[in-house]
């Protein structure tokens, strides 16, 4: 088992309010984690294809050093592994190289021959064991942390195993805090396409806006005028049928002035809660967008495969402020028992199954349907267990499917505040359930293939 608590990190990482926070609490963690450890991180700059900033924690002090230290001074090999794997190949494909490289061996030993090379990185000098180990953003090079320790074979497979979903973890949290502004297509083309619907909003209403004042200004003047030709009335004739009849008409046209002042009203006040019903729209899209983003990145770096599933529940409930979330998975062909949850008694999670078919996780199985319930009479189809406490009626529970097969069950409960679920939290939940299944898929398809070998 890992020694790294994953969740414990990803809070402290999620926590910090930018990059040098973030710096901090990575470097002290893996401090605190082995005490004969020391660690720096050092900022690549693409552009000057050079190591600009060494970062390293000393107590409770993060001490930086602004350094120029070109690449090619450092080791050759950790060159051609990290910074230029593709020097010998052409252009088109060095990213593709690169993000092959990154997940078959993330990590570089340097032999202790090298350590004049990488004294400007390394925090102690004689040290006798090394690793050097990249933080990327898809297939950018952000960083490269060096860990040092004065014992031998301190850094072995499963060390460097453990430690490469923390680092990434740390990458993930750099690159949002140094790439906030540089989001990706699809997301830049959703933000784009909401600007230009706000824009065209605000043109609507800077319109009608125009167009009630031309109204109150002819209101005005029709008032104005009928003062004038009632006065006018009273000095003539006011039993003149004729003064009558166009004091009729001035006073019908006021009526329709003010029908058209109140229409005009109501379509801006619609166009107000159109525009802002698209602005949240758009803030959950970004929400949604963004956690896919980060589960996406963890599992196209290397991972371990027991703990992804733990950590995408922790991320889905964290993300959407889900208090319950627990993933079932099929023990055997008939039984179900939670394989990751959050929010429940874990001696109580350890005890649960159930059959295929009884209560609302199994009828999901059985049926393969997503059941959604904003209010308990919506689920005549199933029974409550009536086991435990929730803050509301209101439950999703979404079948994991993989090759026709099914593998688990995805339930979600009492959202945070007691509010029901609504529409974007069951796409959110059939989409974290799609990943689930081709994880899980994978898993039990790796098994296989290794009982058949």
């Amino acid at each position: 088992m890992s020694k790294f608590d994953l969740r414990d990190i990803s809070q402290r990482l999620s926590g910090s309010k930018d990059a040098d926070a973030v710096v901090f609490e990575f470097l002290g963690y893996l401090q605190a984690v082995r005490s004969d450890w020391r660690a720096t991180l050092g900022f690549y700059d693409v552009s000057l294809d050079a190591l600009v900033s060494i970062y390293e924690r000393q107590g409770h002090r993060l001490v930086r050093r602004d350094v120029s230290l070109p690449v090619d001074r450092l080791p050759a090999r950790l060159v051609r592994k990290f910074f230029h794997p593709s020097a010998f190949f052409n252009a088109p494909n060095r990213r593709s190289l690169l993000s092959s490289l990154f997940q078959n061996s993330p990590f570089y030993e340097p032999d202790p021959t090298e350590a004049p090379s990488l004294e400007a990185l390394t925090p102690i000098r004689d040290w006798q064991s090394c690793v050097c180990l990249p933080l990327a953003d898809q297939e950018d090079l952000l960083a490269m942390l060096v860990i040092v320790s004065p014992k031998k074979g301190a850094f072995g497979s499963r060390v460097v195993g453990d430690l490469v979903p923390v680092k990434s973890m740390a990458a993930l949290a750099l690159a949002q805090h140094l790439y906030r502004a540089a989001r990706s297509r699809p997301e830049a083309d959703a933000v784009k396409s909401a600007g230009a619907a706000a824009a065209d909003f605000q043109e609507r209403i800077r319109r009608l806006n125009g167009q009630t004042a031309e109204i109150s200004g002819q209101n005005l003047a029709k008032a104005e005028k009928l003062q004038a030709l009632t006065r006018e009335i009273e000095l003539l004739d006011r039993n003149s049928s004729q003064y009558k009849q166009e004091l009729s008409r001035v006073k019908d046209q006021l009526r329709a002035l003010e029908e058209q002042s109140s229409a005009a009203t109501l379509q801006m006040n619609e166009a107000c809660s159109q525009l802002t019903l698209s602005q949240e729209r758009m803030t959950e899209l970004q929400r949604t967008v963004g956690f896919l983003k980060d589960v996406f990145q963890v599992l196209s770096q290397e991972h371990d495969p027991q703990d992804i599933s733990a950590t995408m529940v922790s991320w889905f409930s964290e993300h959407f402020g889900v208090e319950r979330c627990s993933l079932m998975v099929l023990d055997n062909r008939e039984t179900l028992r939670i394989a990751a949850q959050r929010g429940i008694d874990p001696q109580i999670a350890s005890k649960v199954k159930v059959r295929i078919g009884q209560g609302i996780s199994g009828w999901v199985a059985h049926n393969r349907k997503p059941l959604f319930v904003r209010v308990k009479t919506d689920a005549q189809a199933v029974q409550y267990t009536g086991q435990d406490v929730y803050n509301s009626d209101s439950f999703i529970a979404v079948p994991l499917v993989h090759s026709d097969r099914v593998v688990g069950v995805l339930n979600l409960s009492n959202k945070a505040g007691g509010l029901p679920f609504d529409d974007m939290d069951l796409d959110r939940a059939m989409l974290a359930g799609s990943l689930l299944a081709m994880t899980l898929g994978g898993q039990e398809i790796a098994r296989r293939a290794t009982a058949w070998a």
